[in-house]
């Protein structure tokens, strides 16, 4: 910023912005009992404001230089006293993010820069908690799961080449690779999930994690203890709804996340059972029964990769056989490939009927037709594996259960035909 183009109204509201961000690091570092303290915070930010207010690169470089210079000789002094260099780091950090709140060089630099001084001061408060976490809580097998989640998702997805192979243009390899992702996303995010809150809420969190990872896996799980422990077969009915409800929303966002069209006409249908499912959960929490215990579900680590590949393997069948039939014998057989997709995994359908709705190979109903479909199937596997694993007063359950989505959705679906 040029020093003609600085007015008071605009020096005054940098060099705020800049005290501010001093202020939220300082008083933290005040009252933790460490040094610099809050005057010496606010001096640093001063600096990093006029420097940013001025935009001049070398005097900010020289600015920090000088600070960080500073800092380091007061912690040679004080190094008998074997403190760490967390306050002196958050020195630096106190001086860049008030640069970058003074230097307008973005639209919304000051509110960008005093948010993460939120989070900074946040992260600083809660300093014993997470080394707690990590020391206590993390266990090794779940932190090498997070760094080969991160390097999943940051690492392999930008090396996949672009376009499509094969017969009938099938196998788009970024395309599998992001479905993947997603289903992987959500079943971190279940695991942590549970980890944390799974063990003090109980069934209803374990539930949810169901919901997020595999609803038919979690279906199976149910079925198994209801065999096992048959007075619990009514809160294991309950378990059973929960994950099952989470499914719809899931997805509702798996077909936003790939067409908005589709997305737009599967909102009615899916919110539908959602709905009946939030209701009948809630009815069956209040009403009287038997507690249900040791349904934890977390396997040691967030990441697996043996079954995201087998996923990935699946998806990409069923993506060949939607296209290849679709081709061959026109898109009625796209129900039946549809029907095929739901046995595995209702995301498997999402992704050709995007393809063709783009194409315009299929009309929007068609392909809302063929999700809904998916889930049919989907729900068939479930109460055949309830029927093969589970009790007879289980399976009738879970079976009333789907009848009534099922009535749910194709009145919904209905109604919004005929309008």
């Amino acid at each position: 910023m040029l020093a003609a183009e600085i007015t008071l109204p605009v020096a005054v509201g940098a060099l705020s912005g800049a005290l501010l961000i001093g202020l939220l690091v300082g008083v933290q570092r005040e009252s933790s009992g460490a040094h610099p303290g809050l005057r010496d915070f606010l001096l640093i930010s001063l600096a990093g404001g006029i420097s940013g207010l001025l935009d001049n690169a070398w005097l900010g470089g020289a600015a920090l230089l000088s600070i960080t210079a500073l800092l380091a000789l007061f912690r040679f002094e004080e190094r008998k006293e074997g403190s760490g260099v967390t306050t002196d780091l958050a020195g630096v950090a106190t001086f860049v993010l008030a640069y970058l709140a003074a230097s307008r060089q973005l639209d919304f630099a000051a509110p960008l820069a005093i948010g993460i001084t939120i989070v900074v001061a946040i992260f600083l408060e809660a300093k014993q908690r997470l080394h707690s976490l990590v020391r206590e809580q993390i266990t090794e097998a779940e932190f090498n799961g997070t760094l080969a989640f991160v390097a999943f998702v940051l690492v392999v997805y930008p090396l996949l080449p672009r376009g499509s192979y094969g017969p009938f243009s099938f196998f788009q390899p970024r395309q599998v690779w992001l479905f993947v992702i997603l289903i992987l996303s959500l079943s971190y995010v279940g695991f942590f999930l549970e980890k944390f809150l799974g063990e003090e809420e109980g069934l209803f969190y374990t539930s949810v994690l169901g919901g997020l990872t595999s609803t038919t896996a979690a279906t199976l799980h149910f079925a198994r203890v209801s065999k096992e422990r048959p007075e619990e077969t009514f809160g294991l009915w309950r378990a059973f709804v929960v994950a099952n409800t989470v499914q719809f929303p899931r997805t509702l966002l798996i077909v936003a996340l790939v067409h908005r069209e589709l997305a737009l006409a599967c909102v009615w249908p899916l919110a539908a059972m959602t709905l009946c499912g939030v209701i009948l959960a809630e009815i069956l929490r209040r009403w009287p029964h038997e507690r249900v215990s040791g349904l934890k579900m977390t396997a040691g680590n967030p990441f697996r990769l043996g079954p995201a590949l087998r996923f990935g393997a699946l998806f990409t069948a069923v993506v060949f056989l939607t296209k290849a039939a679709t081709a061959k014998l026109g898109t009625e057989a796209f129900y039946g490939t549809s029907l095929f997709g739901g046995l595995v995994d209702v995301a498997t359908v999402v992704a050709p009927a995007a393809d063709f709705l783009r194409s315009q190979e299929i009309p929007v109903q068609t392909a809302e037709i063929a999700v809904l479909l998916a889930l049919v199937s989907n729900a068939a596997l479930k109460i055949v594996l309830a029927a093969m694993t589970g009790t007879v007063s289980f399976t009738l359950r879970i079976t009333a259960t789907f009848a009534l989505w099922a009535g749910a959705a194709a009145a919904t679906w209905w109604i919004g035909f005929r309008v």
